[in-house]
């Protein structure tokens, strides 16, 4: 699933004109960040993921990276120092349901901080509806399941538009995914 997903939606992405670092915060397996070093000549991603899972990941990753697009480092966003104006782009996706309201404004603070001037911060999620009921049956799941194993669950796109742009980002738009119904990706721009 994560493969036909990363191909759709790197092609949807607009990453900004001679973009060549990227921050792919929680990304795992890598593989929304290969396709998006593939499609845009230059683009490297570094790929942060806590300390147990780099290993495991960085391995994964190497089957579908033969040219190194990816690097992995340790560490974790929430207590790391991301820099100023480092990143071209930032994205994090199947992340930000683990952490509560506080945690993503100062999140989007941060990333905010860690961004170029015309950089973007990417947030792919199962999407909740802000009308109850009008979430369909993968975001409703999801969020029960987030909500008993996480600190909080679905987020709303209205709820995600807000951390970027309490942070100074302008919402350029939002992406839905054919591949994976309800995941979106909510794209903000300094």
């Amino acid at each position: 699933l994560s493969v036909n997903a990363s191909k759709e939606l790197a092609g949807k992405i607009p990453v900004p004109k001679g973009a060549t670092n990227m921050l792919d915060i929680g990304g795992s397996h890598g593989l929304y960040s290969i396709e998006l070093c593939k499609k845009n000549e230059g683009l490297r991603s570094t790929i942060l993921e806590l300390p147990a899972a780099v290993e495991s990941a960085a391995a994964i990753a190497k089957r579908y990276d033969p040219s190194g697009y990816v690097t992995y480092k340790a560490g974790n966003v929430l207590t790391d120092d991301l820099g100023e104006q480092q990143y071209d782009l930032v994205m994090i996706n199947n992340v930000v349901h683990h952490f509560t309201v506080e945690q993503n404004e100062q999140l989007a603070q941060k990333i905010a901080r860690s961004l170029k001037p015309g950089g973007i911060y990417v947030i792919g999620e199962m999407i909740r509806n802000d009308k109850p009921g009008k979430g369909g049956i993968l975001a409703a799941a999801t969020g029960l399941y987030f909500s008993m194993t996480s600190q909080s669950g679905n987020w709303s796109e209205p709820e995600i538009k807000s951390w970027q742009s309490n942070a100074g980002l302008k919402h350029v738009k939002t992406i839905p995914s054919m591949t994976v119904p309800g995941f979106k990706m909510v794209v903000g721009k300094k």
